[in-house]
């Protein structure tokens, strides 16, 4: 009989996690690594909750109100100059929402930071990758530069971002992103409707220049709670995982094949390990990750330093966390608060 792929990748997953744990706390007896540091690593920076698009799993429900950010452009260039003056990043998410929205204060916030030395990832759904735009992004240093496409050809995508003519914006854009030299993933979701395009989709990404492609299942989270049909179900997440695993050995050595982790196993990579990040998002929050519901603090109202202190560098030990973890995938866990449907848990 066959090895079922969910177990073979939850056990896979489960001795990463594991090995990954092993390694950091040997390097710690070591003396090669922090107990906790005093400041972050990484912080992603969810600029804005405005969106250019309405998809419908979005995970933190973007544009879904025309309400302004309590993180307004001046305040993200005021914090980005803050971090930068007490030891500054090593990387940076750039998110949203869609962070192009910002226009010239996104650059100027980048702009800070790189001159620091800072390492972006920049998140986008790619209608905005003009011509001038990729250029002035050129200058910078990616980890990678994420566009989502969630389809071979723009039917199911324009339907899915629900926004005619993304599609063909984000490829375009995503071409630009490539001929400027910096490195290209692509984001794409796998939902039912898109499940048989999975061999296309890599052709496509492949074709676009892609360094990577990350096939992302859609989790219960934010407008995904009112669109159920885009989860997939076991049989279906078999496909998914076969599709990877072909289209990994098709493409070794051209351009990697990644899959996302389940929320349980992105969670649990945090934990016996020292905390190196946090989430900033548009009203101020330090949110955990995206894969708890959990805030530390909001910048606009405590000290940073404190709450990283305080709160920040201990919050995966936390007991609510913790309890929170320990019941994903089992039968009384709250599904509905894994991510943005009801309101975040204050530690």
């Amino acid at each position: 009989m066959a090895v079922d792929l969910l177990r073979k990748y939850e056990k896979l997953d489960d001795k990463e996690i594991r090995d990954e744990h092993k390694r950091i706390n040997q390097l710690i007896e070591a003396g090669a690594y922090p107990k906790e540091f005093r400041m972050p690593l990484i912080l992603q920076f969810e600029l804005t909750s405005k969106c250019n698009v309405y998809c419908k799993h979005c995970y933190n429900n973007s544009g879904e109100n025309n309400h302004e950010d309590a993180m307004t452009p001046e305040r993200w260039v005021e914090f980005s100059k803050w971090l930068v003056k007490h030891g500054g990043l090593f990387e940076c998410i750039l998110s949203g929402g869609e962070p192009l929205l910002l226009g010239d204060k996104l650059f100027e916030i980048m702009d800070i930071l790189h001159k620091d030395g800072t390492v972006f990832l920049l998140i986008t759904n790619g209608y905005l990758l003009d011509k001038q735009r990729v250029e002035r992004l050129a200058k910078y240093n990616y980890k990678w530069l994420q566009v989502s496409i969630d389809g071979s050809d723009h039917a199911y995508h324009d339907t899915f971002r629900q926004k005619k003519g993304s599609w063909e914006r984000a490829v375009q854009g995503a071409l630009l992103v490539t001929n400027a030299g910096i490195p290209l993933t692509i984001a794409h979701c796998v939902s039912p409707g898109n499940l048989d395009k999975i061999d296309e989709m890599c052709d496509l990404a492949y074709s676009l220049g892609a360094a990577s492609i990350m096939l992302g299942e859609i989790n219960l989270s934010g407008r995904s709670s009112m669109n159920s049909e885009l989860l997939l179900n076991n049989d279906q997440r078999r496909i998914l995982l076969q599709k990877y695993e072909e289209n990994s050995i098709k493409y070794a050595g051209k351009m990697l094949v990644q899959r996302s982790a389940s929320a349980k196993h992105s969670a649990m990579r945090y934990l016996n390990t020292p905390n190196f990040g946090l989430i900033v998002r548009p009203n101020g929050d330090l949110r955990l990750d995206c894969m708890v519901p959990f805030v530390a603090g909001n910048i606009l109202e405590e000290d940073f330093l404190s709450i990283w202190k305080n709160k920040g560098i201990s919050c995966w030990d936390n007991p609510n966390v913790l309890d929170f973890i320990s019941k994903y995938d089992t039968p009384d866990h709250n599904s509905l608060m894994t991510n943005y449907v009801d309101a975040d848990i204050y530690l």
